[in-house]
């Protein structure tokens, strides 16, 4: 007897992810009508319950753990590797799918064989904008990055897309991974994310080898998905800053060549120069304990060297 392969396998990565998860779940479950979906989770060493969360609300459910924490690029790809479907949907464990999204995306991917990848439209949970789609990194961004206060962090400069662009279908240069509608026959010519990606950039290096092969990516906005947002990464800022400045150093020396890394490391220098002063006055003006100052300095040491 043949088994017809699922639509969709939906793949969410969780690390101390018990208080999102079983939203997140149930509204896949709730919103899958007329599409064959099949989720995959891949738990990165969490220590707050989540897979015993997990398996108490759904017994049956496909869950790996037990390898600890081997980074957002890999567990994604070992969700990958085990889904049956002739899609993939990566989607955070703090998102929840609306109504009609699931069947949306399939269908369109189904009719536009050539997307690649496709962005839904996300929103924050109040309903509002979020940006999904963004242009690949440049110098300007890694300069603004750092002195963020003379660009508005939406700004175009920044690598946004203005906000009337995301009222109609179109093409884009990267997708948000936080959900990432992904064609199987993609995955099958260029491979999964890059593992030496821990955290940050791993999407953006799988968006930029799908278009370097003539992929197109699209933003869908009939397909609406929450996002939280950060739920597991803002627990300790200093370090998602230098896995950040590692991650993108890793990315402009991969992908945009030596004088655009060199640039890069130019940038940094200056950059981290303005915030250790600014830290440093901080203290002096009572806005930043001496011991907070101190770990702020240790980061920068490690983003000089990232």
């Amino acid at each position: 007897m043949i088994t017809r392969a699922p639509d969709v396998s939906v793949i969410i990565v969780t690390y101390n992810s018990a208080q999102v998860i079983i939203d997140c779940i149930d509204s896949i479950i709730n919103n899958s009508q007329d599409v064959e979906v099949e989720i995959l989770i891949v738990d990165n060493g969490s220590t707050d319950h989540t897979c015993e969360t997990i398996t108490h609300h759904y017994p049956d459910i496909n869950l790996m753990s037990g390898h600890g924490n081997l980074g957002f690029a890999a567990g994604n790809n070992m969700g990958m590797e085990a889904a049956q479907g002739r899609h993939f949907l990566i989607l955070n464990p703090d998102t929840e799918v609306s109504s009609g999204a699931l069947k949306t995306l399939t269908d369109y991917a189904d009719l536009h064989p050539t997307a690649g990848m496709i962005a839904p439209h996300l929103v924050n949970p109040d309903g509002t904008l979020q940006h999904s789609t963004f242009r690949f990194p440049n110098l300007a961004q890694a300069f603004f990055g750092f002195f963020e206060k003379l660009v508005p962090i939406d700004s175009t400069i920044n690598g946004r897309y203005p906000p009337e662009a995301y009222q109609k279908e179109r093409c884009v240069e990267h997708i948000l991974g936080a959900a990432i509608f992904v064609q199987r026959v993609l995955w099958n010519q260029i491979g999964g994310m890059d593992e030496n990606y821990h955290l940050y950039f791993e999407e953006t290096d799988w968006c930029y080898r799908a278009r370097k092969l003539k992929w197109n990516l699209h933003y869908l906005p009939s397909a609406t998905i929450m996002h939280r947002g950060a739920h597991s990464t803002i627990s300790n800022p200093e370090r998602n800053s230098v896995l950040f400045a590692q991650s993108q150093s890793r990315f402009y020396r991969t992908n945009l060549g030596v004088f655009s890394y060199l640039m890069l490391k130019l940038i940094t220098i200056i950059g981290l120069e303005y915030w250790a002063v600014r830290s440093v006055l901080a203290v002096l003006k009572g806005n930043l304990t001496t011991d907070e100052c101190l770990v702020r300095l240790q980061s920068y040491h490690k983003i000089l060297w990232a």
